[in-house]
């Protein structure tokens, strides 16, 4: 989700999940550090759900049951995320 202004100053949330991107087009947002790193979690079962841009960066984020984890641009792996997943 994003914030953006309107007109009053306030910030409304926009949702941007307009368009669900098939697990393809998640796979082309990774960077090939975060590739390499998925097939390491992906031995783990862990899952591709999305990628995020931060900014230009993107963060996978992935899971395996309840667990989640991430994975910056540079490959780097977080087992212990500070998100929550809409339902």
């Amino acid at each position: 989700m994003r914030l953006s202004s309107n007109h009053g100053g306030h910030r409304d949330r926009i949702d941007r999940r307009s368009k669900i991107l098939s697990s393809a087009e998640h796979w082309t947002r990774l960077s090939t550090s975060q590739r390499f790193a998925l097939y390491t979690l992906a031995k783990l079962g862990y899952q591709l759900l999305f990628v995020r841009s931060q900014g230009d960066r993107p963060l996978a984020i992935t899971r395996q049951d309840s667990r989640l984890a991430t994975i910056d641009e540079w490959g780097d792996i977080n087992f212990n995320p500070m998100i929550t997943l809409r339902q």
